[in-house]
């Protein structure tokens, strides 16, 4: 190997090492690129839930608009959940309580319940809305295939 292409290396290499320092782990590129996809798929979420109620509110009328609305907020909340899931299981971050984690999950199921029988909005509705967040995820997979970001 030459003088010159060992130079190269060497120098590239002292480049990048002093581009990581003082960055932590949470400033890397998958994370950024982790933070990015959340922050799209939140805002599809609520693009997808605002033209949701406003269609099933046209269609069906406003109770069956509300049902939708609900079930997508649960949904939107189940995301954010599995998001701090997803964040919790870093090699930064110390493990939470598993019987926290499954009384927050029983809590979503006892509020789905609570709204369908209690506000007697149509379970189809609230099952429509519970899609929202499926949605997003879907429509930003194929947005990835196409333009791959």
């Amino acid at each position: 190997m030459s003088r010159q292409a060992d130079y190269k290396i060497n120098k590239s290499a002292a480049d990048s090492k002093s581009a990581l320092q003082g960055r932590s782990v949470t400033d890397s590129p998958p994370a950024d690129s982790y933070r990015r996809t959340v922050r799209r798929t939140t805002s599809l979420m609520a693009g997808i839930g605002a033209v949701g109620v406003i269609a099933a509110t046209i269609y069906k009328g406003w109770l069956f608009g509300a049902g939708f609305l609900l079930g997508a907020l649960l949904s939107g909340i189940s995301y954010w959940r599995w998001t701090k899931v997803v964040e919790g299981i870093s090699p930064s971050k110390t493990p939470g309580s598993r019987w926290r984690w499954v009384f927050r999950f029983l809590s979503l199921a006892v509020a789905a319940y609570v709204i369908v029988r209690f506000l007697e909005v149509t379970p189809a509705a609230v099952s429509l809305g519970l899609l929202v967040s499926a949605a997003s995820v879907i429509v930003l997979i194929i947005y990835e295939l196409f333009y791959g970001t």
